[in-house]
């Protein structure tokens, strides 16, 4: 029972600052104030995950805690803690309902907790639930931003279609093994027998990860993303493409680990992931050459096919047992893309704190010349686009290095000359972006807020802070090793 509750101690002290957050909204409202709480609370949480790091605890056949989830779930509330930062200006520009932001915020992180530890597939529901709802509200949190309002009915829709897919698909694997611990299945016949199949339990799992695919928006079910994207405050969008999207990929990492021990799965899960991931590799890439100008749905075709290379280490885990080499991997990659979509929509977040409706801020004329103007902002952009196109010295390149030695590993050359075709597209419309950084701006295209920045301690507290992730990715990209002795260690 002690046990129990210490493994308990993170979610306890969200669910706690949520509520002291909610009485001190009822009493005063104060942006900074509740800035405060939010971050002391995820401070108070990544400690008590320090306690308990290395600890395994198992309770009531709904949470299993380990050394990996809890690592994930720092990096996670770290995230959350820059999320915060960014927005603190932004949101002062707003004349009320600052402070729900912070509470979405922190119901989301509670989503995540969960579902990182869920080894019960009704868990699993809660946590994706509890991640998705509050997001409908910060999609729409801006309500004088064009478009807002359509990526967040769009949004919705497509929640509640992925929900009820889930738990069909839960229901499915419940009828044909009367158990909805997914650890448990490998105790079952399901395991050891080797001539029924069972259909409905197939079904289920394919209901899953279709589910889980429109979280992730994997090809085919992408077409939501660009439009959510572009239609969001830039600090959501910066939540949904970091935030979100990782937690549902470590938890689909976690899951699919669990039905790679039964005979039958194993071949049809690797079929479908592949599949899956070269289609995202290569479409996410096509779509990010076609278009245009718009950065925010730039970054949408993007994230399609990082999420894309990301399948990999889950076809590498359906051939193999031993998972060292892929969870080093999973790291490297988690890093560096959480890393350079802050570095990226950081930059932006900062104009869209002096422009409220956001005219015009993801557009790429609205950043061209931009070093003559603010040259850290500039590095900032271009080692962090440089990374995610896997240039050399940057964590990028280790990133699509690792990939291609994995592929390599499995035999599989198809998929390494897929890696490298992809990441061969993806330069271009990276480099175009680049490149508009320095070329001679025009009056048209002064960024008019550039005096405002220079002369506000805020914006050189968060300037530096973006100058530093820029410099990590470097680092990272020089000495990888960083990285991986957080598992090993």
């Amino acid at each position: 029972m002690t046990k129990s509750i210490i493994s308990l101690i993170p979610l306890i002290i969200n669910i706690l600052s949520l509520i002291l957050l909610l009485m001190k909204i009822s009493i005063k409202r104060d942006n900074k104030t509740s800035l405060i709480i939010t971050i002391i609370s995820f401070i108070l949480t990544i400690i008590s995950i320090v306690y308990i790091y290395k600890n395994n605890f198992f309770m009531d056949n709904l949470f299993l805690q380990d050394k990996y989830s809890n690592l994930y779930k720092i990096i996670i509330l770290l995230n959350n803690i820059i999320i915060c930062l960014l927005a603190y200006k932004w949101l002062s520009s707003f004349k009320d309902n600052r402070d729900e932001f912070y509470l979405l915020i922190i119901i989301s992180s509670i989503g995540s907790l969960v579902l990182l530890d869920s080894v019960n597939l009704i868990s699993m529901l809660v946590g994706i639930e509890l991640i998705s709802i509050p997001t409908f509200g910060l999609i729409f949190f801006n309500t004088t931003l064009k478009n807002s309002l359509e990526a967040s009915i769009k949004y919705t829709i497509i929640s509640i279609i992925v929900s009820s897919f889930l738990i069909l698909g839960i229901s499915f694997i419940y009828l044909d093994n009367g158990n909805l611990n997914f650890i448990n299945l490998l105790n079952n016949d399901i395991v050891h027998n080797f001539f029924n199949i069972n259909y409905l339990t197939i079904i289920g799992l394919l209901l899953i990860i279709i589910s889980l695919g429109f979280k992730l928006s994997i090809v085919p079910f992408h077409l939501w993303t660009a439009d959510v994207y572009q239609g969001s405050p830039t600090i959501v969008t910066l939540f949904l493409s970091t935030f979100s999207k990782i937690s549902i990929f470590i938890f689909l990492f976690k899951f699919l680990i669990n039905f790679t021990y039964i005979y039958y799965m194993q071949t049809f899960i690797l079929k479908i992931i592949v599949l899956l991931s070269i289609l995202s590799i290569l479409f996410g890439n096509i779509l990010g050459i076609v278009h245009k100008d718009n950065i925010k749905r730039l970054l949408a075709y993007s994230s399609i096919s990082h999420i894309g290379y990301m399948l990999i280490m889950l076809i590498y885990n359906q051939k193999y047992e031993t998972y060292i080499f892929s969870l080093e991997m999973m790291i490297i990659y988690i890093i560096g893309y959480l890393i350079n979509h802050l570095g990226i929509l950081g930059v932006m977040s900062i104009f869209s704190s002096f422009n409220v409706n956001e005219i015009n801020i993801d557009k790429l004329y609205y950043y061209r010349g931009l070093f003559w103007y603010d040259p850290i902002l500039a590095f900032t952009l271009t080692v962090m686009f440089l990374s995610l196109a896997g240039i050399p010295i940057t964590i990028g390149f280790i990133s699509k290095f690792y990939l291609i030695a994995l592929s390599i590993k499995m035999k599989m050359w198809y998929l390494a000359n897929i890696i490298i075709f992809g990441s061969s597209m993806g330069i271009y419309y990276y480099l175009k972006i680049i490149i508009s950084l320095y070329l001679k701006p025009s009056k048209i295209n002064k960024i008019i807020y550039f005096n405002k920045i220079e002369n506000n301690y805020y914006y050189f507290f968060v300037k530096n802070l973006l100058l530093l992730f820029a410099i990590i990715t470097i680092i990272l990209g020089l000495y990888p090793q960083l990285i991986t002795q957080l598992m090993i260690n």
